[in-house]
């Protein structure tokens, strides 16, 4: 029998389910926050006692990131819904930073920043590209601001039952047919460079800024439009964000332990009853789990009845692409003054965008007088053996970007691959498991939808980047309002003494 009781329980370290917890600790629930299959063990204790964010690790005298971001979207709908609940836009400004310019587009002999002053670069890179940019940033404004809109409604994304299903119905009418293509009226009589650069402009931030393998209009025209409004960096990337959270979850008085690692759920008939965190804890009592796993990972943890199909089918969809990093550390000085905070690269314009072809590239401040620029690709395998040839792509792809930069650089390491950094004499820690894109076909549900929060289980809800992959870093905050919605519903309301309110 559990010897403690929650509300909810949520597992793992994906920001929409930091998000959800937060809110519902907001709202008056118990809730207790772990980890979960798959979560890096939590560093040594910080000076207040509880453990520090695993998101950095250390080689020598480098610190390095495990999950670098840039912000976008800071006035997207769900993003300013909660911060407005949980009171922290101040913090949150305080926090973040714009990136001047938002990105760059580097192509082979063409290097463009996307800021205020687009229009001036591409009429010096680019003249050619120019008509046909202001024709399709005119399309890309209608439909970002279309989706927008239906993001401020209360409408249930994914759609997920009868009613949810008919209202987003409702609300697709305002969109395009996502399977078309936003550049082919724009690009027609362009020659084969300037239609590469209006790609690069249009459809590259898409490639990374979603979890969609193949994103459509709708996706790829919101991605655009973010990132042509500007790009914001926060100290620690994305952990950094997550923690402005479980702070706020902290001072609510939720209960934040990642040091305990969720083993099992355990079912019985038909709904979920704990999770088992292994001893000393055991099993813990629950109404709800928000689980924030990919759907086959979950599956995996289940522990009485068997799961429903729903579920089986979620997590049956193939991971197509994965995310890899590399990490170089450079001297400041030996940096172009000219290359921004990120950069999107592509080496070969024929090629497809992932593998060692196409980067995206966070530049970090380090600690001294380095800096850490991180390179982030898309690859299609998953199988640690191949991580080294892409190892070697990015670096040949470096080295043609900047030439000089490569014969310093001081120190070269992925939290991936499992293989020794190099230029220091330290044990990296053990590899880390690549972030996943997939191939969704609900996403053709208004372009950016995917699997439902609702698992079959009662009690047991999704929440992860597989809702609403089209939207990236914004569909997880998206993400996070409906779950908690979902949840807040179906839950009992306590008093300060635990007592049922009725």
């Amino acid at each position: 029998m559990p010897r403690s009781s929650y509300d909810v329980v949520v597992l793992g370290r994906d920001l929409a389910a930091t998000v959800a917890a937060t809110l519902l600790s907001q709202r008056g629930l118990r809730v207790l926050s772990v980890s979960a299959v798959g979560d890096p063990p939590p560093s040594p204790p910080g000076p207040g006692g509880s453990p520090a964010p695993s998101d950095r690790y250390g080689l020598g005298p480098y610190v390095l990131p495990t999950s670098p971001m840039q912000l976008t979207g800071p006035d997207a709908p769900g993003m300013k819904q909660v911060l407005q609940e949980l009171s922290l836009a101040q913090l949150f400004r305080r926090r973040i930073e714009p990136n001047r310019p938002s990105y760059q587009l580097l192509l082979p002999d063409q290097r463009i920043d996307v800021d205020e002053d687009l229009p001036h670069a591409l009429e010096r890179e680019a003249p050619t590209v120019v008509p046909a940019y202001e024709r399709v940033s005119a399309r890309i404004a209608e439909i970002s601001g279309a989706l927008e809109s239906i993001l401020a409604e209360e409408v249930m994304l994914p759609p997920d039952g009868f009613w949810d299903r008919r209202d987003g119905k409702r609300v697709a009418a305002r969109l395009p047919d996502d399977g078309g293509d936003l550049l082919a009226d724009a690009s027609a009589g362009l020659d084969p460079t300037s239609r590469a650069v209006l790609r690069g402009l249009v459809e590259l931030p898409a490639r990374f800024h979603g979890d969609l393998d193949r994103p459509g209009i709708v996706a790829t025209a919101r991605a655009a439009d973010l990132w042509r409004r500007g790009s914001y960096r926060i100290d620690g990337g994305r952990d950094g964000l997550r923690g402005v959270f479980v702070e706020r979850f902290r001072a609510q008085g939720g209960e934040h332990r990642p040091e305990l690692r969720a083993e099992r759920i355990l079912l019985r008939r038909g709904r979920v009853v704990a999770v088992d965190v292994g001893q000393p804890e055991g099993e813990i009592g629950c109404e709800h789990v928000i689980a924030g796993l990919a759907a086959d990972t979950l599956v995996g943890m289940l522990d009485g009845d068997k799961p429903g199909k729903r579920l089986l089918e979620a997590a049956a969809i193939p991971a197509t692409l994965h995310r890899y990093l590399l990490h170089v550390i450079v001297p400041l000085e030996v940096l172009p003054d000219a290359l921004a905070r990120v950069a999107f690269s592509v080496r070969d314009l024929e090629q497809p965008w992932r593998e060692g072809n196409a980067l995206r590239l966070h530049l970090a401040d380090g600690y001294g007088q380095h800096a850490v620029l991180s390179a982030e690709a898309l690859t299609a395998s998953g199988n640690p053996a191949d991580l080294p040839s892409l190892r070697k792509q990015i670096r040949a792809h470096l080295d043609a970007l900047l030439p000089f930069v490569a014969k310093h650089f001081l120190c070269v390491h992925s939290p991936h691959d499992g293989l020794p950094p190099e230029g220091v004499k330290e044990t990296a820690p053990p590899p880390r498991t690549m972030d996943r894109v997939w191939d969704l076909p609900g996403a053709r549900v208004l372009g950016v939808c995917g699997v439902p929060y609702d698992t079959g289980v009662k009690g047991l809800h999704l929440a992860g980047r597989q809702a609403l992959p089209g939207l990236g870093l914004e569909g997880e905050l998206e993400g996070a309002l409906r779950v908690a919605k979902i949840v807040s519903a179906g839950t009992k309301k306590r008093d300060a003494t635990g007592a049922v309110l009725r």
